[in-house]
C-alpha cells in the first residue's frame, strides 16, 4: 500500500513538472494565464472575451500588473504569456534562458502612442520633444507653465511607476539615455490614475497610453523638434509615423508557442485587431 501510494504521488508531482514545461509551448490545458502591460490590459480582457466565441472550451485570465511583473511572471512560469509595453531587457532574457533552456520569443501585436495628458482648460495645445524634456527631465529649464504660452503657475508631473513598460518607454523616448525624471514626480500604478489626477488638476501633466484618453481629460499635440509642426496621438498619426512617442505592444512566450497558446497569439494577430481598434489602439495593418 506505501508503494502505491508512492508512485501516486511521484506520478502526480511528474503531472505538474510536465503542465509547468508547457507554459508557451505544448500547452495541452484548456486555459491560458497571461500578466503584463497595464497599458495592455484593457484590449487584453476584450481579447479574452471575444475569444470565447472561438474557442469556447480556453479560458484565457488576464492580469494588468505592469510590463516587468509579466515578464517576471514567465521568468518563474506561472503565466503562458507575458504582455508587454515595452522590449524584454537583455537580464530578463538571460534569465528566461538560464531557468527554461529556452529563448523568449517577441510577438508584436499592436501599436501605440503615448499620449501626453494635462486638464483640459490648460490653455496650452501643443509642445515639442525638447520641450517635454525641459519640463520632466532632471536638470530641466521649464517648471512653470508660463514659459510654454500658459498661466503663471508650476508644473505638476504625474507618470507611471519604474516597473511600468510605459515609464521605461517615456523615459528613453523623451528623457534619452542617461537622463532621470525630475524629483517630485508622483508615480502611478496604473494608467487611469493618471488620467484621471490630470482630468481633476488644472496645473498637471501626465504621460500615459493613448487609449486611455476620456472626454474629461486633454491632450497635447507633440512635434518632433521646435518649430515643427506638432501631431495628436490618434489612430493614423501613429500609424504614418507622425506622432513621435509611439511603440509596439509585445507579446512574449517561453520559446516557441504551439497548441492553445499558439492559436491564441495567431487569433490576436488576425481577427483579435479589431479589438485593438475598438480600445483605441493601433493594428498591425491600417487601411
Amino acid at each position: 500500500m506505501k508503494n502505491k501510494t508512492t508512485l501516486t504521488l511521484a506520478g502526480l508531482a511528474l503531472c505538474a513538472a510536465l503542465s509547468s514545461c508547457n507554459r508557451g509551448g505544448d500547452n495541452k490545458n484548456s486555459s491560458i494565464n497571461v500578466n503584463g502591460s497595464d497599458t495592455m490590459l484593457q484590449v487584453g480582457l476584450a481579447w479574452a472575451e471575444a475569444y470565447k466565441s472561438v474557442k469556447p472550451d480556453v479560458a484565457v485570465a488576464v492580469n494588468g500588473e505592469g510590463s516587468g511583473t509579466g515578464i517576471k511572471a514567465l521568468i518563474n512560469g506561472t503565466v503562458d504569456l507575458a504582455h508587454s509595453s515595452r522590449a524584454i531587457k537583455e537580464s530578463e532574457a538571460a534569465s528566461i534562458k538560464e531557468k527554461h533552456g529556452k529563448e523568449p520569443v517577441e510577438h508584436i501585436v499592436g501599436f501605440d502612442g503615448i499620449a501626453v495628458f494635462v486638464h483640459k482648460d490648460n490653455p496650452v495645445k501643443s509642445l515639442s520633444l525638447p520641450q517635454l524634456k525641459a519640463i520632466w527631465g532632471e536638470g530641466g529649464s521649464i517648471e512653470n507653465w508660463k514659459d510654454v504660452g500658459g498661466p503663471d503657475a508650476e508644473i505638476e508631473l504625474f507618470g507611471r511607476s519604474n516597473s511600468s513598460g510605459t515609464h521605461a518607454f517615456y523615459k528613453k523616448a523623451v528623457l534619452g539615455k542617461g537622463v532621470e525624471f525630475k524629483l517630485g514626480t508622483s508615480s502611478s500604478a496604473g494608467s487611469t490614475a493618471v488620467v484621471d489626477t490630470c482630468a481633476t488638476t488644472l496645473t498637471a501633466i501626465g504621460y500615459s497610453g493613448m487609449s486611455y484618453k476620456t472626454d474629461a481629460v486633454g491632450w497635447l499635440a507633440i512635434s518632433k523638434a521646435d518649430g515643427e509642426e506638432a501631431f495628436e496621438p490618434s489612430i493614423p498619426n501613429v500609424a504614418s509615423g507622425k506622432y513621435p512617442i509611439a511603440r509596439p505592444l509585445y507579446v512574449y512566450t517561453v520559446g516557441e508557442p504551439s497548441g492553445h497558446v499558439k492559436e491564441y497569439i495567431d487569433w490576436i494577430k488576425s481577427g483579435g485587431q479589431a479589438s485593438l481598434t475598438e480600445q483605441g489602439f493601433v493594428p498591425l495593418s491600417v487601411e
